[in-house]
């Protein structure tokens, strides 16, 4: 009986260990194809690019690959701080949800019953909604289209916008459509739930970022850009401000930094927590699907979320470009699967050329 014992368990630990064989083996070969793969479709001095994936079948990739500075030639590192640009917003619905879950606002709010002293410099403020305001179907106009805006940019002012300081530069503009009725992508809709939320926190937003969420993933890397500064620790951005053709760093220009449509610093490490923790909020009751609505590129967006169809299941996260950068955050929950995408550069084809190929790569058969 003693002898059949120790068969067994010799069989098993034969079994862990050929196992564990072939899994180290299928992440060696996931590794060198993503090596090859971010070698090949970025320069050494081309943009800093950060890649990510991570999934049960081939373990925690991390690639860098292109120039972090490119005056200095300095090269970008795994753990180099990105402004997040548009990937702030799920963060901004995430508050937004708890406070509804608290009791503190329903979707059904409108801006003027939070509002009322900035009710007559946002149009239609006592007919859209909370849900309208994290949909992007309020119909405002996004401040960042208004050329005077841009022309205050560029004086380099180191002025450290408040969030209702933005709101004049949507008054002449007109409304994108009624609210409710279509889908338009504008970072105003952010900029006024960030003053409704400050109306409802007893402690100041940044403490109220932190507790709420940054402490609970624990993402010691992810942070407001501090309010006045010409930057807040992250590699600089790249963009064509002036329109001469020739790309140059944003950090001399205060774009209206630390704000809740486009002011969150994080790197891919931290970034790769959230995305799950994203995609598994939810609000009692209520499903992911029910807010879905066309952005008119395929993609569907949510409370603060996207969903794109893949190959390979359906992906829920984020993308944007802005500001001088081009991010992508997505989780497929089928796969278990996370992908990040940060470049340093408006570039979003190459963002979407990368994440599809690492894709491709990491569940070909």
């Amino acid at each position: 009986m003693k002898r059949n014992i120790n068969k067994w368990w010799l069989w098993l630990l034969f079994s862990v260990v050929l196992l564990g064989a072939v899994a180290c083996q299928q992440e060696r070969e996931t590794y060198k194809t993503l090596q090859n793969l971010i070698q090949a479709s970025v320069a050494p001095d081309g943009p800093g690019v950060v890649l990510y994936v991570n999934g049960p079948d081939f373990g925690e990739q991390l690639f860098t690959r292109g120039a972090a500075n490119r005056e200095r030639g300095t090269a970008v590192r795994t753990i180099s701080h990105y402004r997040l640009a548009g990937l702030t917003k799920p963060f901004i619905s995430t508050l937004v949800l708890q406070m509804i879950t608290e009791g503190k606002l329903t979707m059904e709010d409108t801006i003027a019953d939070h509002l009322p002293e900035l009710a007559a410099e946002i149009p239609n403020s006592d007919q859209i909604t909370i849900r309208q305001l994290l949909t992007m179907t309020s119909g405002l106009p996004d401040f960042r289209d208004n050329p005077e805006f841009w022309e205050v940019v560029k004086q380099q002012e180191k002025r450290g916008w408040r969030p209702e300081e933005v709101l004049p530069y949507i008054a002449d503009t007109a409304v994108t459509g009624e609210p409710g009725a279509e889908f338009n992508y504008s970072n105003t809709n952010y900029i006024v739930l960030q003053l409704i939320l400050l109306t409802l926190f007893e402690e100041p937003f940044e403490e109220e970022l932190q507790d709420r969420i940054l402490d609970v993933l624990d993402l010691q890397d992810t942070y407001i850009e501090p309010f006045g500064l010409t930057t807040g620790g992250h590699i600089g951005g790249y963009a064509d401000i002036d329109g001469d053709g020739v790309e140059e760093s944003m950090i001399p220009y205060d774009d209206a930094r630390s704000m809740g449509d486009l002011g969150l610093i994080s790197n891919a490490l931290n970034l790769a927590e959230f995305a799950p923790a994203l995609y598994e909020r939810a609000l009692p009751g209520e499903e992911k699907t029910d807010a879905l609505v066309p952005m008119g590129n395929g993609d569907e967006y949510g409370y603060g979320i996207m969903r794109r169809q893949s190959p390979f299941g359906e992906m829920w996260g984020y993308a944007s470009t802005a500001s001088g950068f081009s991010n992508q955050m997505w989780y497929l929950p089928d796969k278990e699967t996370t992908v990040i995408v940060l470049i340093n550069a408006e570039e979003e084809v190459l963002g979407n050329q990368l994440l599809q190929d690492a894709l491709t790569a990491v569940f070909a058969e």
